[in-house]
C-alpha cells in the first residue's frame, strides 16, 4: 500500500517537473512592454526598407557570401535574451522589449525568401502576410490585456517585484504608489504584505529626475494633438475628411473593376473564373467600409453622433485589418501610407466620440445613474426625458 503511494506521489512530482511554468504570475505592465516590442519591431521594418530603397538595395558580402540582415536580427534577439536573464534593474525590461522587437523586425523582413523555392526576398505577397503577423500580434496583445486580472496573489508578487529597485536606488515615487496599491488588493492576512509594505516605507525614494528631451517631445506634440481636436470646427472637418475617404473608396473599386473607361473596354464577357481573387476580396472589404461611412452619414444627419462615430470607426477598422492586407500584397510596404491615413482617421474619430459621450455624461449636471437610466444602450442614443410630476 505503501509502495502504491509512493509511486504515485512520484508520478505526481514527475508530472509537476514537466511543466515549464508552475503557478504563472502575470507582470502588471506586461502590455506595455508587448506594445514596446510590437512598435519597435514595425518600426525597425520600416526603417529598413526605406534605407534600402534610397542606397537602391545593396548586398553585404562578396564572392558568393551574402551577409542577410536575418543574422542581425538573430543577434538582436540574442542580446534581448541575455538581458532579461543578467539584470534585474527596472530598465532592463524596457531594454529587452525594444532590443527584441528590434531584431524580430530584422527577422521578419526576410519573409520572402524563406517561403519562396528562390529566395525571393521581394515575393510580393510577402508583405502581406508580415502585415497579418503583426494584425494577429496586436490582437493578442488586446486581448491580454482584456483577461488581465489582478488576483491577491498576483498583486502581492507583483508589489515584491518592486524589491530590487529598492536596491539598486532606481525606486520611484510613481512605484511606491502603485506596490501599495497592490498590497491594499492582496491577502491582507497574509503576513507578508505587512512585511512588505513596512520594507517599502523605510527604503529610500529616488529623486525624481527631469523629462528626457524625446518625453518632452512626446509631451508638446500630445498637448498641441489635444488643442487641435478641441477646436470648434476639427469634429466638422474630421467627419467631412472620412465622408471624403469613403467617396474616394468608391472610385476605387469603380477604377478597380470598371478602370474608369481609361483602358478599351471589349464586349466579351469576362469569365468569372479568370477575376482576381485578390481584386475580387479587396474591392468587397472596401465595399463594406462605404457602407459603413454611408450608414454613419445617416445616423449623423439624424443626431446621433455617438452612433455615427461607431460606424464610422467600424469602417476605419475594416480598411485597416482587411482592406489594407490585400494593399500590402498588392503595393507591398507603399501601402504604409494608406495604413497611416486610416489609423489617423480612427483615432480622430474615437476623439470626437469621447468628447461626445463627456458632452453627455456632464451635461446639465446628470450623473451616471440618471444617465444611464436616460440611455436606451444602444450606441449611445438617448430616450426622451420624462418630465417629473408636480410634488405637492
Amino acid at each position: 500500500m505503501s509502495s502504491d503511494k509512493s509511486q504515485h506521489e512520484g508520478n505526481a512530482s514527475s508530472k509537476r517537473k514537466l511543466r515549464l511554468i508552475n503557478n504563472p504570475i502575470r507582470r502588471y505592465d506586461a502590455v506595455q512592454k508587448l506594445e514596446w516590442f510590437l512598435i519597435s519591431a514595425i518600426l525597425m521594418i520600416l526603417v529598413i526598407r526605406t534605407q534600402l530603397w534610397l542606397t537602391n538595395y545593396p548586398q553585404l558580402g562578396g564572392g558568393g557570401l551574402h551577409i542577410a540582415h536575418l543574422l542581425y536580427g538573430g543577434i538582436f534577439m540574442m542580446v534581448a535574451i541575455w538581458i532579461g536573464q543578467i539584470y534585474l534593474n527596472r530598465g532592463a525590461r524596457t531594454a529587452q522589449a525594444i532590443i527584441g522587437g528590434i531584431g524580430f523586425g530584422f527577422f521578419i523582413d526576410e519573409l520572402g525568401k524563406f517561403i519562396t523555392s528562390d529566395n525571393n526576398y521581394f515575393f510580393k505577397p510577402a508583405a502581406g502576410i508580415i502585415y497579418i503577423i503583426f494584425i494577429i500580434m496586436f490582437l493578442a496583445i488586446r486581448e491580454i490585456s482584456r483577461r488581465q486580472k489582478l488576483d491577491e496573489q498576483t498583486a502581492l508578487a507583483n508589489a515584491m517585484a518592486f524589491l530590487p529597485a529598492t536596491i539598486t536606488g532606481e525606486f520611484r515615487k510613481d512605484e511606491y504608489e502603485i506596490a501599495n496599491n497592490m498590497l491594499d488588493q492582496a491577502d491582507q492576512g497574509d503576513p507578508r504584505v505587512e512585511q512588505t509594505r513596512t520594507y517599502l516605507k523605510q527604503a529610500a525614494i529616488a529623486p525624481t529626475r527631469p523629462p528626457s528631451r524625446l518625453a518632452r517631445l512626446i509631451e508638446r506634440a500630445h498637448e498641441r494633438i489635444t488643442a487641435i481636436s478641441l477646436r470648434p470646427n476639427f469634429g466638422k472637418w474630421a467627419i467631412r475628411v472620412v465622408i471624403a475617404w469613403g467617396l474616394i473608396s468608391l472610385l476605387g473599386i469603380i477604377d478597380l473593376q470598371v478602370d474608369l473607361g481609361l483602358q478599351t473596354q471589349t464586349t466579351e464577357q469576362v469569365p468569372i473564373n479568370s477575376v482576381d481573387f485578390l481584386d475580387a476580396a479587396r474591392a468587397l472589404s472596401i465595399l463594406t467600409s462605404v457602407v459603413f461611412v454611408g450608414i454613419g452619414v445617416f445616423k449623423m444627419r439624424r443626431d446621433e453622433h455617438l452612433a455615427a462615430y461607431s460606424w464610422f470607426g467600424r469602417a476605419l477598422l475594416v480598411s485597416i485589418f482587411v482592406t489594407r492586407v490585400f494593399s500590402f500584397v498588392e503595393a507591398q510596404f507603399a501601402a504604409v501610407f494608406g495604413l497611416v491615413l486610416d489609423v489617423l482617421l480612427y483615432a480622430a474619430v474615437a476623439e470626437l466620440a469621447s468628447q461626445d459621450s463627456q458632452k453627455k455624461t456632464h451635461f446639465g449636471g446628470l450623473g451616471d445613474s440618471e444617465l444611464g437610466e436616460r440611455q436606451n444602450g444602444e450606441d449611445g442614443e438617448e430616450e426622451e426625458p420624462q418630465v417629473p410630476a408636480a410634488r405637492a
